[in-house]
């Protein structure tokens, strides 16, 4: 979705609806300046919503004493005078000329509070919508990525954001980035304040400014927030009239998703405690598990999933529950994960393949898994293996019954094991 095609009013936020067509607010709006010049200003609805450039505010220095507001900032201003003035000689087009004589910060948090058309079980739920498989496993998944969605403001000078390592394979990995068709595309050009990026390559993001969101597919590199863990899902078969349904959702959930990113939550002394516990139990947890196969952003995960998690409540304000959740989210998914990333394959039966063989099922196994059609040209490109060696090894997978042959494609088998 484009930020421009939001057509209903549903789909806008909340914030904007009110500064858009409540009168109470008429003189309140997000600035943008007139050609660089701060005595100069335009207000909008917010960022993510530009009106028509029909009314220009005025902030004279001699009347103004504060001088003229700070660009990229909400502001409520004092109209002293107005005038209009014709565009065009028919007077077809006119514009309106407001001259302040004083504003003031106005914080939209308030408004983005408001009571919301989905509350926040039905947000999880619409991200449970692609996956097949058990229940409270798939809700995990969706708790996730409801975090993800919701980012997090910076905190301390540090680049806000939520950065999620992703484990499956490669058709789960295209399972999990459905549902974020929520993010408007705006959002995922670099040069956004709040980024989004999503890639199943460990990529540097160069970017150190605003609210970075990356989702990445078993990275190497990548200081991750949360883990998640996708091991069993499988793609859910989704009814045309239910696919109408989400379409609907997901415009809904884009404007309570821009209203949560005006929410920036505080936390009291009391709540700071608990945040600090929650980082010494998952320190606790991550360094004494042994091997894990993603690297943790230990001291500042907390505290920015927390923060999400009030977001996506459309709360100004993080409380215990908060902490409890995002810290039994990641504990669950750390251990998904860690069963996970062990190879189904047994090192006893990994020794009776030939060393490319081995190397074939271990890189395919990884990105697929088993029981799944690889097309042949997706195979040769995962395994990075000459074309002969590329076919002597699938001749042995298939010869000790590790791999199904097809036409287009191969498939490969779990291990056998004895019962």
């Amino acid at each position: 979705m484009s930020l421009n095609d939001r057509w209903i009013g549903a789909e806008l936020s909340g914030v904007e609806r009110e500064l858009a067509c409540n009168k109470k607010y008429e003189y309140v709006g997000f600035v943008e300046y007139y050609r660089n010049d701060p005595r100069y200003f335009y207000l909008h609805p917010s960022p993510f919503l530009k009106t028509d450039h029909s009314i220009l505010y005025v902030a004279d220095p001699s009347v103004v004493s504060r001088g003229p507001p700070p660009e990229h900032r909400f502001i409520e201003v004092r109209v002293i005078d107005e005038g209009k003035h014709p565009l065009d000689d028919r007077g077809n087009e006119w514009l309106t000329i407001r001259d302040i004589g004083g504003w003031e910060e106005f914080d939209v948090a308030s408004l983005a509070r408001q009571r919301k058309i989905m509350d926040v079980r039905e947000i999880i739920e619409y991200f449970t919508s692609p996956y097949d498989g058990e229940a409270d496993s798939i809700e995990e998944i969706a708790g996730c990525s409801a975090l993800f969605a919701f980012s997090a403001p910076p905190v301390h000078d540090e680049p806000g954001g939520i950065h999620s390592a992703v484990f499956g394979k490669k058709h789960q990995w295209d399972l999990f980035k459905r549902p974020f068709n929520i993010i408007p595309k705006e959002f995922k050009k670099v040069n956004s304040y709040y980024y989004y990026h999503f890639s199943n390559t460990d990529v540097r993001v160069r970017k150190s400014v605003g609210e970075i969101n990356q989702a990445i597919l078993r990275p190497q590199k990548l200081v991750a927030d949360i883990p998640v863990a996708i091991d069993n899902e499988s793609r859910k078969k989704i009814q045309p009239e239910y696919r109408e349904i989400l379409k609907e959702e997901s415009g809904i959930i884009t404007g309570q998703l821009l209203d949560g990113l005006f929410i920036t939550p505080q936390s009291t002394d009391s709540i700071e405690k608990a945040m600090t516990e929650a980082v010494y139990e998952l320190r606790e947890e991550y360094l004494t598990s042994g091997q894990r196969p993603f690297r943790q952003n230990i001291s500042g995960a907390i505290p920015k999933l927390a923060s999400s998690y009030a977001r996506l409540q459309s709360n100004t304000a993080i409380r215990k529950e908060d902490i409890k959740y995002v810290m039994d989210l990641w504990s669950s998914m750390s251990h998904k994960t860690e069963k996970i990333q062990s190879s189904s394959l047994k090192v006893r039966d990994a020794f009776t393949l030939t060393g490319d063989a081995r190397t074939l099922y271990y890189r395919l196994y990884d990105v697929y898994g088993a029981d799944y059609p690889i097309p042949f040209r997706d195979a040769v490109k995962t395994a990075s293996l000459a074309s002969i060696d590329f076919t002597l090894a699938c001749e042995s997978l298939e010869e000790r019954g590790y791999c199904l042959m097809g036409t287009n494609a191969l498939t490969l088998l779990e291990p056998y094991t004895k019962e």
